[in-house]
C-alpha cells in the first residue's frame, strides 16, 4: 500500500494494487477521450476521479489526495524512460518491458539493486501512464509549478538534473543558431539538386526514345 498524506497532513490514503489500477484507467480515459493534459488535469477531474474511487472500492479519498498519488505514478514513469537508456538496454514496445541481457543486468543490478522490477518484465500500468503522461517524452522538460499534476509541468527528479548539462548562454544560443542556418540551407541545396537531376535524367529518357 502507498500511504499519501492530504492537504496539510490531516488525512491519509491507502493505496492498493487494484485502487492505484483504477485511477490510472480512470484519467488515462479522460485524456483519450479529448481532455488536454497541456494544462494538467482540473480539480473537478481530479475531485470526479476521487468519487469514482471511492463508490468503486467503499473509500474516502479526496481530489487533493488523487493529484498526490498521480505524481507518485509520475515520478515512475519518469524513471521507467531514463531507465530505458541504461547501457545495452533494448525495448519491447508490445509488452512494454527494458530488457537487458545476463551479463548487462548483472553488472547493472550489482550496483543499482533498486531498480531490479523494472528490467525484464512488464511495467504495470505502462500503457495509462503513457497515455496520461506522453507529453514528457516529446519535451523531456518539466516545469517547477506545484500545483501541476502531469509530468510536463510537475516533478524533475535528481537524476534527470543531473543529465542536464546546464542552462544555454546566450553565445551557446547564438553559435547553434548560426550553425543551424547553413545546414538547412545546404541541406535544401541538396534536394533542390536532387530534384533537377531527376528531372533531367527522366528528360533525357524521353529524348532518348524519341
Amino acid at each position: 500500500m502507498d500511504n499519501n498524506s492530504g492537504k496539510g497532513g490531516s488525512t491519509h490514503a491507502s493505496w492498493t494494487s487494484a485502487m492505484s489500477s483504477f485511477m490510472l484507467k480512470h484519467l488515462a480515459n479522460l485524456v483519450a477521450g479529448g481532455t488536454r493534459t497541456s494544462s494538467g488535469f482540473k480539480a473537478v477531474h481530479l475531485n470526479a476521479c476521487a468519487r469514482a474511487v471511492n463508490e468503486r472500492f467503499n473509500s474516502t479519498l479526496t481530489g487533493e489526495q488523487i493529484k498526490n498519488h498521480l505524481k507518485t505514478w509520475q515520478r515512475k514513469f519518469t524513471k521507467i524512460n531514463r531507465l530505458r537508456k541504461v547501457s545495452a538496454a533494448g525495448w519491447d514496445e508490445k509488452n512494454f518491458i527494458i530488457t537487458l541481457d545476463d551479463e548487462h543486468y548483472n553488472g547493472y543490478i550489482e550496483d543499482h539493486k533498486a531498480d531490479d522490477d523494472y528490467f525484464n518484465k512488464p511495467l504495470a500500468y505502462y500503457g495509462e501512464m503513457l497515455t496520461i503522461f506522453r507529453s514528457t517524452m516529446a519535451t523531456g522538460k518539466y516545469a517547477k509549478d506545484s500545483s501541476s499534476v502531469l509530468g510536463t509541468e510537475d516533478v524533475q527528479t535528481k537524476n534527470d538534473e543531473e543529465e542536464n548539462d546546464g542552462p544555454a548562454t546566450t553565445d551557446d544560443r547564438a553559435e547553434a543558431s548560426s550553425a543551424s542556418k547553413p545546414k538547412k540551407a545546404r541541406t535544401q541545396e541538396i534536394e533542390d539538386d536532387g530534384l533537377i537531376g531527376a528531372f533531367t535524367s527522366v528528360g533525357d529518357k524521353l529524348a532518348s526514345a524519341n
